[in-house]
């Protein structure tokens, strides 16, 4: 399969290859087993978790599939072997694939797609299916996994664990509703093994699939809080007649994400943020600059001095806000006629102003969080009246700085 980006999918868990093995799977805890979940075996190789959705058809990821499989309808007799856990009041049941049933869009090079494949079995099983809700992940709804760990002797423990669905955030940025085709779940612990694993509702409805494990880089963050991500396809894009009809299906439900897109919603995610602070914080910096006219009796016209930073993730300002001398604000020849009058001693101007920073900060589940912070400052602006008529670029100290400054008539 062809690796798609830097994300990790779950299923590389290799065995000795034979003739198509089952795999054992035991619970945790018998008194809580649940009947529907199962353990995926595909050509002896590699393995995955899944659930029953209906008596003879259960669901996991496409990736779990061998390649060669990927095709609506294919037999996958001889490749794919079901496993079920003895619980309680149930003894352990393997069953073998008979068809690949239903599949999601291709995966091409992108993971923020869907990723989802129904297998027909080749017999009818007594377990307890599970339903299956099309409404999709609210924010912040805690979500049960029930997900199979592959053990060192080849087996798979099946244990349940909860995660919080998170969106807005940078750890997906492209999960913003409740009907958003992949979703995160931050922080959410993953390894390798539970692809497939179904991801329950309060009411114990099955409402997507876990499908891959991420960190920053995979969303082009040098660093961040969060680790640990786990991603679901989300159940509110299905369209299966026969199985589940969604209301209101996203058109991201069968469109291939490219990277470019996730670097135009991750920024989009931090204009929103920043935004809302843009109008006081240009305000405040217009307010300074009339200030700092002022205070230097207009000899000066001053500018803004801003820099910005790229955010990494974990770097806090991304700007900051400074002001520098831009040039003199005098006519030469008017100087030049007054040179006799002009005082030579030094002048000196004591300053108090404001420099700006933006910070930006991720929280613990990667949604950014914008502040404008101040900081005063006093510096001195020292010159020589007499200078001002005597060369091209006037001589002044301004904060310990000596600086060579143009008339504002000989700027471009």
């Amino acid at each position: 399969m062809k690796k798609l980006s830097a994300f990790l999918f779950l299923i590389a868990i290799h065995f000795d290859a034979r003739a198509l093995p089952a795999y054992k799977v035991q619970c945790e805890s018998l008194e809580s087993c649940p009947e529907s979940i199962v353990g995926v075996a595909s050509d002896g190789k590699s393995v995955c978790t899944g659930v029953l959705v209906q008596e003879d058809l259960i669901a996991t990821n496409l990736h779990c599939i061998p390649e060669d499989l990927r095709k609506e309808e294919v037999s996958c007799k001889g490749r794919i072997m079901i496993s079920f856990p003895a619980t309680k009041s149930l003894a352990a049941e393997d069953i073998e694939c008979a068809k690949v049933k239903w599949l999601s869009p291709p995966l091409k090079d992108s993971p923020l797609t869907p990723d989802y494949a129904f297998l027909r079995l080749e017999k009818k099983t007594s377990r307890m299916k599970v339903p299956i809700s099309t409404s999709g992940f609210s924010d912040g709804e805690q979500i049960t996994l029930f997900k199979i760990d592959p053990q060192s002797d080849g087996s798979g423990l099946l244990r349940k664990s909860t995660c919080t669905t998170i969106q807005k955030s940078l750890a997906n940025p492209l999960f913003l509703n409740n009907k958003s085709p992949v979703i995160s779940l931050v922080p959410c612990s993953v390894v390798k093994g539970n692809s497939g694993s179904p991801l329950f509702s309060a009411d114990l409805e099955v409402k997507g699939l876990l499908n891959s494990m991420g960190s920053a880089t995979d969303v082009n963050l040098k660093k961040a809080p969060f680790s640990q991500v786990g991603y679901g396809s989300n159940f509110a894009c299905l369209n299966i007649a026969g199985l589940a009809m969604a209301a209101d299906i996203s058109p991201d439900c069968r469109h291939t994400i490219t990277p470019e897109e996730v670097k135009e919603a991750s920024a989009e995610l931090i204009s929103k943020s920043i935004d809302p602070l843009m109008k006081a914080f240009n305000k405040d910096v217009a307010t300074q600059l009339q200030t700092l006219h002022e205070q230097s009796r207009f000899v000066l016209r001053w500018s803004v001095d801003q820099k910005d930073h790229a955010f990494d993730g974990l770097q806090a300002k991304v700007t900051e806000i400074s002001y520098k001398p831009e040039c003199v604000n005098f006519k030469k020849a008017k100087l030049r006629n007054k040179a006799g009058k002009l005082k030579s001693e030094i002048v000196t101007y004591k300053l108090e102003l404001l420099e700006w920073a933006l910070e930006l900060n991720l929280d613990d589940s990667g949604r950014p969080q914008a502040k404008l912070i101040s900081k005063k400052i006093n510096p001195a602006l020292i010159f020589s009246p007499s200078k001002l008529a005597m060369t091209e670029k006037v001589p002044f100290t301004y904060d310990g700085h000596d600086l060579q400054i143009p008339f504002c008539e000989d700027l471009p």
